[in-house]
């Protein structure tokens, strides 16, 4: 289905796309996570507790069973089954949305009733933990609840159902904040379940009341709702999921779905990129790539989350308001995705772990309870690594939202496509130093220049391993700092910086600056020939090839990127090699196998 805009909508185009970046109040109860038939919690309850508590919608809202069962076949269907992905970008989630509607028709709708069950056993286990966790609370005394604003009394009201609020005093009183720390331990070092989920959860509630209020309002009947509804968000879903698993598996047998292998040495390539960028059309080279190193296309999980939405919601169903249909699923899809983390960490502990190819917008490089670098991405999972880095220009990215969304339906407000490219290309540095500095993981890595007409190879900016970075294109590595400092709030290209001087080369070297710091051989290279102009081996200077050093540094972003890498590169007295290197020449270059042009890759 194509979304064009109607004939009265002239007036919206690229920098003007019909949508704002916050879904407007009165269009809110469209959102996937408010839908009646998705969630227990209504609108008007969730803003309620969202005033009560501070915490999310997210957090808040209860999914029925039903729906958590979507999310658990969704996540199956991603990390377990081989979904073809055909000749067209689009044949990926048109192939996942048919297999996915199969599965739920065969597993699902027939035995909701075992669906519900063990729903309901979920929660009854996890009201039981919490209501025992919350004797030791000092809840509110009776008469807090007269400091409460009118809508937050009847809020407490409709959840004590007329009850007094209980009120703890003596010996079982106990300090909110000793109970915080104890639940919050007690979740970190218990396996996934219902104790985990509920202590979760109760260290959650109870810390966001005490934050939001300066003591813990509310009865404890409303703290322990609160907690036993987010919990059974998660235990609640495991459960389901594990129900559901030997029937999903059953029927993807009978219908001939190839389940995915484990592998010894499991190859990960993940894509990174603003939204936009074009990541989504790096899949057939990609697909390439993996025939070239020797490993099976059809064994790949592929995984990119943005083929969920149109499974959560019905974009055809939306009328007038279609335009916000991708900004509808976005809280969902978070929660969904954050389940496929865990998931996959539960997969990769079982020794299950597949082949990986990740397209997702995700730049958090720390896991929650972890301070080790790189712990909440699931490049983690692989051993043999592909990083791609994607660089299109911000204009372009503006320009390719607003297409995206006639094609698929998928638009996006202007100012949320720069902020995102504003976060993707402030976290590009930081997610690649983290993985090229690994020592117990092959890393190959790319960055690529996208600014190419659809259809087009994208030019390799730099790639490399772990120890050694090839530099063809030293003006796109100015760029990752130059496009993250856009004004996300411009109307027209020519908006998007005020201050033309932030573009001036020499003041976005931060980047290959820091490169010389972690890499121990760089080389920079002509983009069209592949011809080594300078090299430098730990941090200095070693030779330069001077006819081709002059020729590449006549361009001031090429010059200004040298100087701030090696500023002694242009001394005469440094030595040259007896004749012209290309980068084919150098040893581990041919096994980077780049997706990208140059050279003669043509």
């Amino acid at each position: 289905m194509t979304f064009t805009a109607d004939a009265g909508d002239a007036q919206f185009g690229p920098w003007n796309p019909g949508i704002q970046s916050q879904i407007p109040a009165h269009l809110r109860h469209y959102c996937t996570i408010f839908r009646p038939e998705n969630v227990f919690t209504s609108l008007a309850d969730a803003e309620e507790m969202r005033d009560l508590t501070g915490l999310e919608f997210t957090e808040l809202v209860t999914f029925q069973p039903r729906r958590l069962a979507l999310h658990e076949v969704l996540i199956r269907v991603t990390a377990d089954l081989s979904v073809p992905d055909g000749s067209r970008i689009e044949d990926l989630g048109i192939n996942f949305r048919q297999m996915t509607g199969v599965l739920l028709n065969r597993c699902i709708e027939p035995r909701m009733s075992e669906i519900d069950a063990i729903y309901d056993a979920a929660k009854r286990r996890l009201s039981e933990i919490v209501t025992n966790e919350l004797v030791g609370l000092d809840a509110a005394a009776a008469d807090s609840t007269s400091a409460l604003p009118t809508a937050k009394r009847e809020f407490l009201r409709f959840f004590k159902r007329a009850h007094a609020p209980a009120v703890v005093t003596g010996s079982d009183a106990r300090d909110p904040l000793q109970l915080i720390a104890t639940w919050g331990a007690k979740a970190h070092s218990l396996p996934a379940g219902a104790e985990q989920a509920a202590y979760r959860a109760l260290s959650t509630v109870v810390s966001a009341l005490l934050i939001r209020h300066g003591s813990v309002w509310g009865s404890r009947q409303l703290i322990a709702s609160l907690v036993t509804d987010m919990a059974c968000n998660h235990f609640g879903s495991d459960e389901i999921g594990r129900l559901i698993e030997p029937w999903m598996i059953h029927a993807a047998k009978i219908e001939g779905y190839s389940l995915l292998p484990r592998q010894e040495q499991p190859v990960v390539m993940n894509t990174k990129g603003p939204s936009a960028s074009g990541k989504s059309t790096l899949r057939p080279l990609q697909k390439t790539l993996a025939g070239d190193i020797g490993v099976t296309w059809s064994e790949f999980a592929l995984i990119s989350p943005d083929i969920w939405r149109k499974q959560l919601v019905d974009y055809d169903s939306l009328g007038p308001v279609f335009r916000y249909a991708a900004s509808f699923t976005g809280e969902e899809l978070q929660i969904i995705d954050q389940k496929l983390d865990r998931y996959m960490a539960r997969k990769a502990g079982r020794g299950d772990m597949s082949h990986l190819l990740i397209d997702r917008f995700r730049f958090d490089s720390f896991a929650p309870d972890s301070n080790e670098a790189g712990s909440n991405l699931l490049t983690r999972f692989g051993q043999i690594v592909y990083l791609f880095f994607v660089i299109t220009p911000p204009a372009s990215l503006v320009e390719r939202a607003w297409n995206r969304g006639l094609e698929f339906g998928r638009y996006k407000a202007v100012d949320d496509t720069l902020a995102h490219s504003v976060v993707a290309y402030s976290g590009m540095p930081q997610l690649f130093f983290t993985w090229i500095q690994r020592t117990d993981k092959r890393v190959y890595f790319e960055f690529l220049d996208n600014s190419v007409r659809l259809g087009e190879r994208p030019r390799t900016i730099a790639f490399g391993w772990n120890d050694t970075l090839n530099v063809l294109d030293v003006k796109c590595a100015l760029d990752v700092e130059r496009y993250r400092r856009v004004d996300v709030n411009a109307t027209a290209p020519e908006l998007l910086y005020s201050d033309q001087s932030v573009l001036a080369p020499e003041n976005n070297t931060g980047f290959l600056k820091q490169c010389i710091d972690k890499f121990r051989e760089i080389n920079i290279a002509d983009q069209d020939s592949g011809r080594i102009y300078l090299r430098i081996v730990s941090g200095k200077p070693v030779w330069a090839d001077r006819e081709a050093l002059e020729r590449a540094a006549s361009n001031p972003d090429t010059r200004a990127g040298v100087l701030a890498m090696a500023p002694a590169a242009f001394d005469r007295a440094l030595a040259a090699p007896d004749r012209p290197m290309h980068l084919s020449e150098i040893a581990g270059a041919k096994q980077a196998r780049t997706l990208g042009r140059w050279g003669t890759s043509g």
